[in-house]
């Protein structure tokens, strides 16, 4: 057994001992599977998340078991497709299962591997910066679909759209000394930030989320959907950091390469967004950034609630982000192109 299939099945068992659930729920959920896919290959996902359990059936497919507190909204689901197109899987809900009234969800599978296993892979994908930069230029094209596409008013508000301002003044208040500026300034500008379009976000742009072709590093599109909800465009801009750096025992540390790559990534959002290049949008853009750092590293994920705000020597390494997500120009100015002549494409 390998051992990102060791580190899956210690996530899977963990995953059933939190829900209060047991090995033969457990097996009964494989079971269940083999009777809806006989004579096809059943593998667990490298990357489990912390609310569900993910296997592979086949090369196309995924299925996913979750309790009925963390069940996906289809609605989000459905929308993430429409805007997002490829980069987000197409989800169907398939059923509840007796006993342990887990809900299985079918999902699309992404091509390619999660940005997590790449990194561990140690590749020749992994340590190029022509591979890096095109994953930042495709995210921006991610990104600039939603600008584009955000027709998504029909969507109600989520807990976190729904609680910003009480948010932002709970950081103000809470945070650990060095960040409460930041907060402020961003509380003091909320109205800018509101200004901007509201689109459909994804709420967990990390690496085990990303999912890349390994050949050439370009994103295939963004898994774990769960937690997406209507937002001012720029909120999830935090995640262009997962993919300059990472987080390290010491700190989160960025590649050499990180500020070249942010500036490719800036140069193409304003070519697929026009409106970003004028000063007052950009600069609003960037409050959003911060907002975006804040909201998902200024509040403490414990067990599905984010009501805490987080603590010296308690979430270390959500401290590690904020200590260097918010003190960097998040939109540096471009000295010379890192490539020259063709450029990398989606």
């Amino acid at each position: 057994m390998s051992d990102g299939q060791d580190s899956a099945l210690q996530s899977i068992n963990s995953f059933f001992l939190r829900s209060g659930l047991t090995a033969q729920d457990q097996l009964d959920c494989y079971s269940f599977i083999q009777k809806l896919y006989p004579n096809t290959s059943i593998s667990p996902a490298s990357c489990q998340g912390y609310c569900s359990m993910t296997v592979f059936v086949g090369d196309d497919t995924v299925i996913q078991f979750r309790p009925p507190n963390y069940r996906l909204n289809i609605r989000i689901t459905s929308a993430a497709r429409d805007v997002y197109g490829r980069f987000a899987p197409e989800t169907k809900y398939i059923a509840a299962l007796p006993g342990s009234g887990l809900l299985l969800y079918k999902m699309e599978r992404i091509g390619g591997i999660s940005l997590k296993d790449l990194r561990a892979s140690s590749t020749i994908a992994e340590r190029s910066t022509y591979s890096r930069a095109r994953l930042c230029e495709n995210f921006a094209v991610f990104l600039s679909k939603s600008w584009h596409r955000g027709t998504v008013d029909r969507l109600p508000l989520g807990r976190v759209g729904r609680s910003i301002c009480v948010r932002l003044e709970a950081l103000c208040e809470g945070l650990p000394f060095r960040f409460r500026a930041n907060a402020r300034h961003v509380l003091a500008n909320l109205s800018d930030i509101e200004a901007l379009p509201r689109v459909l976000t994804h709420g967990d742009i990390v690496a085990a989320n990303i999912i890349v072709d390994p050949p050439s590093g370009a994103l295939s599109g963004l898994v774990d959907w769960a937690e997406a909800e209507i937002l001012p465009f720029g909120v999830c801009l935090y995640g262009l950091e997962e993919m300059l750096g990472e987080i390290t025992p010491t700190g989160f540390q960025y590649r050499p390469d990180a500020e070249d790559l942010r500036a490719l990534f800036w140069a193409e959002l304003k070519r697929n967004i026009p409106a970003i290049g004028q000063s007052r949008v950009l600069d609003a853009v960037n409050l959003a950034r911060d907002l975006g750092v804040l909201l998902w590293h200024g509040i403490a994920f414990d067990d599905g609630a984010i009501d805490r705000v987080v603590q010296d020597g308690r979430d270390v390494e959500e401290i590690h982000r904020l200590e260097a997500f918010l003190t960097r120009d998040a939109c540096p100015e471009p000295e010379e192109p890192i490539f020259r002549g063709s450029r990398p494409k989606l």
